[in-house]
Parts: structure tokens; C-alpha cells; sequence
């Protein structure tokens, strides 16, 4: 019997995660979600208290935190080993982890980033933003001397480069491929980014 409502629970889930990342939270209703599998939905409710309760079973806040923990990581190690050789060891480690979490949650990464209305993560991608641009202070210096940027123009450059960087992510995560593909495209873009950032601080 337990067996049973674990499985009807994970059909539930399933179907939710699919109707939030085709339709958002707000347009999504629990008779969509019911629909999707053939059950009514009052047997939603046996498992989950209401719309919201499912939305964050599916899409978890702690998604949200590891994402930013593997990001900050990330422009720790890339500015305490600059240059950056982007087939070190290290590096490629964390390489998999951003890989392995963008293949396995791209719908709930795209959901909160792009179909959060409604929901805690409005502000996400602002969030994620101001926390990139604020663990790469820490490393800051002078653009090259071709680059003759005063102090604010360089802030709002880094953010531009940010909102970039989550930008070409998300894309990648929208477009039809392999894991293989978006693996290889993602490592790619990975490059691009070590060596534009590169440029600009190299004298």
C-alpha cells in the first residue's frame, strides 16, 4: 500500500513539474496537473496541502542555494588560479558539477529563472546577478589600460557580463539536443568565458 502512494505521490510530481515549466505557477491549475495523470483532484490534495506546497516540492529552494554554492565556487577558483586552465583537474570537477546540474534539473532551472511569477523566485536571476558580481569584487582590479572604464562603468560592465553569462545558460537549456551535445556546447561556452574575461584584465 505505502508502495502504491509513493508511486501515485512521484506521478504527481512528475506531471506538476511538467504543467509549471509548459505553463508557469500562476496559469497552472491542480485540475491540469489532475488531468495530466487521470486522477481527481482531491487525491492531489491526500498529498500536498495546496499549489504552492506542490510547486516547491518540485521546484526546492535548496535547488536554488546549491546552484549559487557551485557558481560561487566557481569564480573563487577561477579568480584564485587566473589565468584559468580550463582542463585542470579541479576545474574540470567543477565543470561536472554545473553540467550534472544543469542536465539534471533544466526544467526546474528554466522554471525558476524564467516562469517564476507568482512565486519566491521572481527576483532569482537579479539575486544571482548581484551574488556573482559581489564574490568577483573580492578579485577586482583595474581593467586593462585599453579599456579606460572608471569605477561605476566597471560594475555595471560586470553586470552585463552576468545577466550574459545566465542568459547563454538558459538557451542552452531551452534548445533541443542530446545531454552529449549540451555537454560539449556548454564546456565550449565555459572557455569563452575564461578567456573574454581574460582579455580584459590581461595589460
Amino acid at each position: 500500500m505505502q508502495s502504491k502512494k509513493d508511486e501515485v505521490k512521484k506521478d504527481i510530481e512528475a506531471a506538476a513539474l511538467q504543467t509549471f515549466f509548459e505553463k508557469g505557477f500562476v496559469e497552472t491549475k491542480m485540475s491540469d496537473i489532475a488531468d495530466a495523470i487521470g486522477i481527481s483532484v482531491g487525491n492531489i490534495y491526500t498529498y500536498f496541502k495546496n499549489k504552492k506546497d506542490l510547486f516547491y516540492s518540485v521546484v526546492p529552494p535548496i535547488l536554488v542555494d546549491y546552484l549559487k554554492k557551485i557558481l560561487v565556487e566557481t569564480i573563487h577558483f577561477d579568480n584564485q588560479h587566473f589565468p584559468v586552465d580550463a582542463d585542470s583537474e579541479a576545474r574540470s570537477s567543477l565543470f561536472q558539477a554545473q553540467i550534472d546540474l544543469l542536465a539534471t534539473y533544466n526544467r526546474q532551472i528554466i522554471i525558476i529563472f524564467e516562469k517564476n511569477k507568482g512565486t519566491s523566485y521572481v527576483n532569482a536571476k537579479n539575486e544571482l546577478v548581484d551574488l556573482m558580481v559581489e564574490t568577483k569584487k573580492a578579485y577586482l582590479t583595474p581593467p586593462s589600460k585599453h579599456h579606460e572604464l572608471n569605477p561605476d562603468e566597471h560594475m555595471a560592465m560586470l553586470h552585463i557580463i552576468a545577466h550574459h553569462i545566465i542568459d547563454m545558460n538558459l538557451d542552452l537549456l531551452k534548445r533541443e539536443m542530446s545531454a552529449d551535445s549540451r555537454r560539449r556546447i556548454f564546456q565550449t561556452l565555459s572557455v569563452y568565458q575564461l578567456n573574454g574575461m581574460k582579455s580584459l584584465y590581461d595589460s
